[in-house]
């Protein structure tokens, strides 16, 4: 069996654009994306600004057709259809995957390396996402765990919505969260969030729920981390009354020219704006209810 790679080329403008374009085409809805540039470098042109979204489809999915709508709905980037072997399909990803340190204290090291760059201070979470979003490179990754890092207290309860590979509720239970509920649509992610929890020594500490904002019973939890989709966001905030899960949001997953809407939708619902913070083209937003 072999397993169908395929990489669209784009600007970081196009990237998030792109990524919705691509998941319902890809293998558990999952897309990657990745920045080109090596992101150790303190270069600040170490990174550059073209990203690679990568997707993967089964050989028994592998058509003529399916290639052909993929090409046509992502017209007119260059993308590349590359088959793997199942082996090389779990380990394609890990060549571009190295520690990094984010924020003050967080050092986020690959399960298959050992720590020896991090320092007797740091938290150090080890992660190996697979198929899920959250490898610590992603600006909207950086801007939540630096957020995390500021706002939440030790003893506080964290619903991590969208988690991912488990990054941020891992993160949060690092620095002292006493109750932790990581939720996510996506089985991949799901599954990444049980086995990285337990890499992180943390299995007792999180609950790990496959499903969406209608399967979190609790309500007012203290810090709400939201890293997904603007829009899908926007969505929560007017349908479902998102701002009634929390009481301190870390909103993330907002380009800077969604800025506007964004921040109209969130006091429309009653939210009032304690901070932006800012990186590169993405926005993390700090935000209570009014």
């Amino acid at each position: 069996m072999y397993w169908l790679e395929i990489t669209v080329t784009a600007d970081e403008q196009a990237a998030d654009h792109l990524a919705e374009i691509l998941r319902p085409f890809a293998e558990g809805e999952s897309v990657a994306i990745e920045q080109l540039g090596d992101p150790r470098d303190l270069d600040p042109n170490a990174l550059l600004p073209e990203h690679y979204l990568k997707i993967y489809v089964a050989e028994e999915q592998d058509t003529p057709e399916l290639r052909q709508q993929i090409e046509a709905a992502v017209a007119p980037y260059p993308i590349t259809f590359t088959p793997l072997q199942e082996t090389d399909w779990a380990n394609a990803w890990k060549d571009h995957y190295h520690p990094l340190r984010i924020g003050r204290r967080f050092w986020i090291q690959p399960s298959w390396q050992e720590p020896d760059q991090a320092l007797p201070t740091d938290l150090i979470i080890t992660l190996d996402p697979g198929m899920a979003f959250g490898t610590g490179q992603h600006p909207t990754t950086q801007l939540c765990l630096s957020a995390l890092e500021d706002w939440l207290k030790p003893g506080q309860s964290v619903l991590d919505l969208g988690t991912g590979s488990g990054i941020l509720a891992i993160g949060a239970a690092l620095l002292g969260a006493s109750e932790i509920l990581a939720v996510d649509n996506d089985r991949w992610a799901v599954q990444a969030t049980h086995e990285n929890a337990a890499l992180n020594q943390l299995t007792d500490r999180m609950t790990i729920v496959e499903g969406t904002l209608a399967n979190v019973a609790t309500r007012n939890w203290d810090v709400a981390v939201v890293n997904i989709l603007a829009t899908v966001i926007i969505n929560l905030l007017q349908e479902e009354n998102l701002l009634e899960y929390g009481r301190l949001f870390i909103f993330s997953g907002i380009v800077a020219i969604q800025e506007e809407e964004f921040t109209a939708a969130l006091t429309a619902a009653g939210g009032h704006i304690h901070q932006v913070l800012r990186q590169e083209d993405w926005l993390a937003i700090v935000a209570t209810r009014a």
